[in-house]
């Protein structure tokens, strides 16, 4: 059975209830990470931020890893106040001094479903995850507002920059299209890759008998 879909019966705790720690599913924690792992002592997310925490100072190697990926993969059911604290403005890890921003309660019900999709793995956002690259590496450490995107610079970052892109998809015919080099212009990533819902070949919306294909879309 999968860790979240074990773990889903949180949701049905009690909004006033005082939500558990990482031993009320994981009674045995050092066999859940592992002989190599360090010892935690304690319970909750917050024993862990002292070497996953990316943002403090002097930071280890550990919060070089994935962990925030790794996590958020494996607990897709599970409520968001297990590790998580908000008040409907602000939103933060618990145990942790620095806030992720600023998050109103349709901005973490929007952030609960995306994570539900990357544990699922239908789209972009999962595939990224399996890849080990975090929810920040395209949204900045933040939670991301209802209608944000994604700017070109962050996805360019891994996959650019556009000249080795429009290259790289070159056809060998020259009739044929290249779908990073429209004659539109520069068109932005956004256009046709959703990272959260089928990504789309938006020159088919007027060339409907281009035969492009794109990832994890129709």
């Amino acid at each position: 059975m999968k860790a979240w879909a074990l773990l889903i019966g949180l949701l049905t705790l009690p909004a006033f209830a005082a939500p558990p720690g990482c031993a009320a599913c994981h009674p045995d924690l050092a066999a859940q990470l592992g002989p190599a792992h360090p010892k935690v002592k304690g319970d909750g997310i917050q024993k862990c931020l002292p070497c996953h925490d990316p943002a403090r100072k002097g930071a280890s190697e550990a919060a070089k890893n994935p962990f925030a990926v790794k996590l958020h993969r494996g607990h897709g059911g599970v409520d968001c106040a297990v590790c998580h604290a908000g008040n409907g403005k602000t939103f933060s890890v618990k145990g942790a001094k620095k806030p992720l921003g600023k998050a109103t309660a349709d901005d973490l019900k929007a952030a609960r479903a995306a994570f539900a999709d990357v544990a699922e793995g239908r789209h972009l956002a999962s595939a990224h995850a399996k890849a080990g690259v975090s929810c920040a590496g395209c949204h900045a450490n933040r939670v991301p507002g209802k209608g944000d995107g994604v700017e070109d610079g962050r996805c360019l970052a891994c996959h650019g920059p556009m000249d080795a892109l429009v290259e790289r998809t070159r056809p060998k015919e020259a009739h044929l299209p290249n779908p990073h080099k429209s004659h539109y212009g520069e068109m932005a990533c956004t256009a046709c890759h959703f990272g959260h819902q089928k990504s789309v070949v938006m020159c088919k919306d007027c060339h409907p008998k281009f035969k492009l294909t794109i990832t994890h879309g129709e």
